[in-house]
């Protein structure tokens, strides 16, 4: 028991457990739909209650470890919000809402409303709808806890993860992917003949330009927010396609997943020698191998497709995945942070120490960007001895300035985290989390402060305002009444 709960409390351990159980589960799923698609109009068993029986039971044994982690959280003294680690406690409400649903759809939906056991109808009802949000949720568990520890680089059960969370969404899109259905593919027994051939064009492309963009997202996802080691997306992208080509057994398909992610790879890796992160430009590379590939594998088998279309479907695929990288690069988050971040940009260490001065001007921008400065240096006695706000009345000068400046910025961020008015206690707390107390990273802090992104940081703003305020106060005071030292 000892060694489980060692086990338990460690992160990495505890991140690997749950991929496995997840990934346990997302293979159920797959089975399931194996058995539901491989024959037309027929369930074929015992694949079908194999793949169900696997889903329940990875659902309960990850259940089972998640309530486990929230139980030892408990026991150790820590509030039920954070009890369970960082990035789970949207898995275990995830769980719990599976284990709702999944009764609502067998004890009630499926026997009332649901007509048929295959199709669109059986997969498409709200109870299964709510399933699928929620296996998302649960899968995806290590990838956020990962990104709330400030993990820089993905590890194995990050990519594992994302693989998962992109698993989850193809399988949600089945009814629409390429590698399930090749419409293009000349003799498909499912493919509209005669005059409604057009029709299986229009479904091929749609299926193809939807599949390229869940996978441009993720990549963007993962891009946007790890540093990625070489394979790490044919990693993610192999896995999801081992698990798609499973519904119909077309592994033949897989190479078009592998190009894919080994483009991408290239990609990160070319792009690497620039400053910055590809964004629109590694959705386009993503989207045009994707399409590309698939045509290579398709016309290998012989075709259906003129060149023509073929061309224009390439084109689309690459055009529409640029198209959601520029615009996800410059979406609501960023939208709604970056003018709180430039409103008070920190200038270079150095140019702030030798070339601003402090200023009494409350509507001055340099006051917040001198106090996060000093901040940023609580840790480094040096630097902070160098701060302007070292030379302020009420503060030491000499070898004690920056114990005597730390202590002041500590005492003022205290006093606000006990103030009366919610905002500025807010930002108090969140100062002292983050630069005193060094809980962890920003995401670490929204999620103990319970704070959106867009909340966050306006109240950081707000507190290096306040700070500031304080610091004038106190250097009035000591001008007016000196206090020997």
């Amino acid at each position: 028991m000892k060694t489980a709960r060692k086990l338990i409390g460690n992160p990495r351990v505890f991140d690997a457990v749950v991929v496995l159980l997840t990934a346990a589960l997302l293979f159920g799923a797959y089975l399931t739909a194996y058995a539901f698609v491989i024959q037309q109009d027929e369930v074929v068993e015992p694949a079908g209650n194999i793949g169900q029986g696997i889903v329940v039971g990875a659902w309960l044994a990850t259940t089972g470890v998640l309530f486990a982690a929230f139980a030892r959280g408990l026991r150790g003294g820590k509030p039920w919000h954070n009890a369970l680690p960082d990035g789970y406690v949207g898995s275990l409400t995830a769980a719990l809402t599976f284990g709702a649903a999944w009764i609502v759809d067998n004890a009630y939906w499926a026997p009332t409303f649901v007509t048929t056991s295959v199709g669109l109808d059986a997969l498409f009802t709200p109870p299964r709808l709510v399933l699928i949000a929620a296996a998302a949720v649960m899968v995806s568990g290590p990838l956020r806890a990962a990104a709330r520890r400030g993990e820089t680089t993905a590890g194995f059960s990050t990519l594992i993860s994302a693989a998962l969370l992109l698993s989850v969404l193809t399988f949600a899109t089945q009814f629409v992917h390429p590698l399930i259905d090749p419409y293009a593919l000349k003799g498909y027994d499912f493919a509209p003949a005669g005059n409604l051939a057009w029709l299986g064009e229009n479904i091929g492309v749609a299926a193809i330009l939807a599949q390229a963009l869940i996978l441009a997202g993720t990549g963007l996802l993962l891009n946007s927010g790890f540093k990625l080691r070489p394979g790490s997306m044919t990693l993610v992208f192999t896995i999801n396609g081992l698990l798609v080509t499973t519904s119909k057994l077309h592994y033949k398909y897989l190479p078009v997943m592998i190009a894919t992610g080994i483009a991408a790879d290239a990609w990160i890796a070319y792009s690497a020698r620039r400053p910055g992160r590809p964004s629109a430009s590694l959705c386009g590379v993503i989207g045009f191998t994707f399409a590309f590939a698939y045509m290579v594998e398709i016309n290998l088998m012989n075709s259906s497709w003129g060149r023509s279309l073929w061309a224009g479907t390439i084109v689309a695929t690459a055009m529409m995945c640029w198209m959601m990288g520029r615009l996800l690069r410059a979406g609501l988050p960023s939208a709604i942070v970056a003018p709180l971040n430039a409103a008070a940009p920190v200038p270079a260490p150095v140019e702030v120490r030798q070339e601003v001065r402090w200023t009494r001007d409350p509507a001055s921008t340099v006051r917040p960007q001198l106090v996060r400065a000093a901040l940023d240096d609580l840790g480094t006695p040096e630097a902070l001895g160098r701060s302007p706000l070292g030379k302020l009345a009420g503060i030491a000068h000499g070898d004690s300035t920056a114990a005597d400046l730390r202590a002041a910025l500590v005492d003022v961020i205290s006093e606000l985290a006990a103030s009366s008015q919610p905002r500025d206690a807010e930002a108090g707390r969140l100062l002292l989390d983050y630069y005193v107390k060094k809980v962890g990273s920003h995401e670490v802090i929204m999620e103990r402060l319970h704070l959106s992104r867009p909340t966050f940081y306006r109240r950081l703003q707000r507190g290096f305002s306040l700070v500031a305020e304080r610091l004038d106060e106190m250097s009035e005071f000591a001008e007016k009444v000196p206090v020997a030292r």
